[in-house]
Order: C-alpha cells, then structure tokens, then sequence
C-alpha cells in the first residue's frame, strides 16, 4: 500500500513538472512573438555643422524585425541619407526616430533625449535663432498622444512641437496645459521670442471649432532654460 502511495506521489509530481515546465515555453514563446514586431537600433550618429557646440546626435529608430533593412543596412553617403528612415539634410533630420542620443564629441558618455512613448518625426536645427542670438535650439515634430483614440501612438496621431538646446538639454514640451496640441507658431524677426497658440480638441473630432480651448504662449529663446511664458491676448 505504500508503494502505491509513493508512486502516485511521483507520477503526480511528474505530471506537475511537464506541466510547469509547458507554461514556461509558452510564455518564453509569447514573449518572442513580441519583441519580433519592431525592434529599436541606433543608426551612427550625426553633427549640426558650422556651430561651435560639437555634438554628436545619435538616432533611435524603430524598424520590424523582419525588415530587410535591418538586415541590408547602408553606410553614409554623399547625399547624408545613412538608409531609408533617417534623412539628414541642411539642418533637418528625418526619420522613423523613437529617440535621441546626445554625446560632446571628447566624451564617451551618452545621454538619452527622453525616457517616454514618443515618435519623432523630425528635428530642425534653428539656423537663424543661431546667427542672430548664437543659441543653439532644436526643434522637433513629435507624436506623443493618442489623439484618435484608437489606443495607440502613431502616424495617424496629430503631432506637436518640443524644444531643446543643441545637447537635448530642457527637453520640453511647447504647451499650456501638457494636454494641448500645437496650433501655430511663428519667430519674431529678430528670433529671440517663439509665440505659438495651442489647440484642447475638446470633442475629439480633429477639427478646431467653438467647442474647443485655445491658449497663447511664448518662448523666450535668450533664457538659460527655454521658459514657455503664458499670454492672453483676449
């Protein structure tokens, strides 16, 4: 009878074992499936020419796994177009960016533009900002809501506006409220000030109508910090 005890205790405890052990690849396979949708890369890094920070700008990017970019990856060439996703071109860069890199070109230390669910779509060197007031600003075109509802963040989102020094350094989103939505924005002529108006789609419709909020800001483009200053002109 204690033989027959202990054996049922052994078969039990097999049988708990495969089963433990069907889950774990189960999970493991699962996990798989899901890093194989997109998969993030840095591409080699890029410089703002002609400026007197020497900053290197390294690109996040994300790309399908089963991409056969990621397998036939070009080098620079003569164009500045390293590959399909990221153009550099005058002082834009393009691309399908999750995130930026920043390094000073006599360090080894790398230091990331955000820590958010973001998509960049663009990022632009301030040109004139740099020749009238010698401030090196970036700014850049970002998704980061989900402004259709469809629970994700993507090209089909409407995008807004950051800002930050030529390193990545006050990273900020340009708005009023965090949950506004660029509108307009131009420089004055000098380039020291950035006035922009922002849209709160109120009804989710897309579409700027009575029923929605409109606020008024500005940047100080000669701060130490890029301060967003708030105005009511009505």
């Amino acid at each position: 009878m204690k033989k027959a005890i202990i054996l049922l205790a052994i078969i039990i405890q097999s049988c708990n074992n495969k089963a433990a052990k069907k889950h774990v690849i189960s999970s493991n396979t699962e996990q798989e499936k899901s890093n194989s949708v997109n998969k993030e890369i840095a591409d080699l890094p890029l410089q703002i020419d002609s400026i007197t920070s020497q900053i290197l700008i390294h690109p996040i990017i994300s790309i399908s796994a089963n991409s056969k970019n990621y397998l036939n990856r070009s080098s620079y060439k003569n164009d500045n177009i390293t590959n399909d996703r990221i153009i550099h071109h005058n002082d834009v860069i393009t691309g399908n960016i999750v995130n930026l890199k920043f390094q000073a070109i006599n360090s080894n230390k790398l230091i990331s533009l955000s820590s958010k669910d973001i998509l960049i779509n663009s990022i632009t060197f301030l040109r004139d900002t740099y020749k009238k007031t010698t401030k090196e600003i970036l700014l850049y075109s970002v998704i980061d809501t989900d402004t259709n509802n469809d629970k994700q963040i993507n090209q089909k989102d409407q995008s807004t506006l950051y800002i930050s020094y030529i390193d990545g350094s006050y990273f900020k989103r340009i708005s009023i409220t965090n949950k506004d939505i660029i509108h307009h924005y131009k420089f004055t002529l000098d380039n020291q000030k950035l006035y922009f108006n922002t849209l709160v789609n109120t009804n989710k419709d897309n579409t700027l109508n009575t029923q929605d909020s409109i606020y008024y800001g500005y940047i100080d483009l000669l701060s130490n910090n890029l301060n967003i200053i708030p105005y009511t002109p009505i």
